[in-house]
């Protein structure tokens, strides 16, 4: 078992010592966040990486919609024109409007989302205690480590002109595989993956107080769900 934190006996951190503790002794960092939460510093910078994202690879996201649309068999051949129309001619709410409303709404939704179901684990599945302030915080915070993948594979993104950057397993395959199942499969074992669940994983240990074999577990298992289902729907709607 982790010993409990509280303001009693955890020092309270700043935003980039906090930003520090989490790469670098997450379970020091999430103590501070349970006793004292905090969530606008991960949230801002989600949204910092939102918004740099949409405006340089606006032009890639287009260029691969356009492929997607006239390779997709699910797309009725009349309705094709029409869409990319559409997309050669944005109009600003296609192009901006609606594009940072996504990025806001992603920036608060993913935590809020992964809070809400690890607390159905560790509040009623477990038997434990937390708010959904704190789980939120935490999770905010875990996200430090989606921010530091974004940075590190923007400039990839763009060298490449294509979001098909990998730090997976399925960089042994072509890029051309990427909708085949053991090209997804390769997928999952990901360098930022696994730091992911690493730090999620000790997230919810700390919160908790649940020793890190139920944590893990319980991370891993969500992960793999959530993975699975996200292969399901591609094998299915490609």
């Amino acid at each position: 078992m982790i010993d409990p934190a509280n303001s009693q006996n955890v020092e309270k951190s700043g935003p980039f010592a906090l930003f520090t503790a989490v790469i670098t002794d997450p379970e020091k960092a999430f103590k501070s966040i349970k006793a004292y939460p905090s969530w606008l510093f991960p949230i801002a910078l989600s949204l910092l990486l939102g918004l740099v994202y949409m405006m340089t690879t606006q032009d890639i996201q287009f260029k691969m919609q356009k492929e997607y649309i006239l390779n997709s068999e699910l797309i009725p051949e009349e309705a094709k024109d029409a869409q990319l129309e559409k997309l050669d001619n944005p109009t600003f709410l296609q192009k901006t409007v609606i594009p940072s409303i996504a990025v806001a709404g992603g920036a608060f939704v993913v935590p809020a989302v992964i809070a809400l179901i690890l607390m159905l684990f560790g509040n009623f599945v477990f038997g434990g205690k937390a708010s959904f302030k704190i789980m939120f915080s935490a999770s905010a915070w875990a996200g430090v480590v989606s921010f530091i993948e974004g940075i590190v594979k923007l400039p990839l993104i763009l060298n490449k002109e294509t979001f098909e950057v990998y730090s997976s397993l399925a960089l042994f395959m072509d890029a051309s595989q990427s909708k085949t199942l053991l090209f997804q499969l390769l997928n999952l074992v990901d360098v930022f993956s696994i730091w992911k669940i690493i730090v999620f994983s000790i997230a919810f240990a700390v919160v908790y107080q649940f020793n890190y074999k139920k944590s893990y577990s319980t991370v891993i298992a969500l992960f793999l769900v959530a993975s699975f289902i996200g292969i399901g729907f591609t094998q299915i709607f490609t």
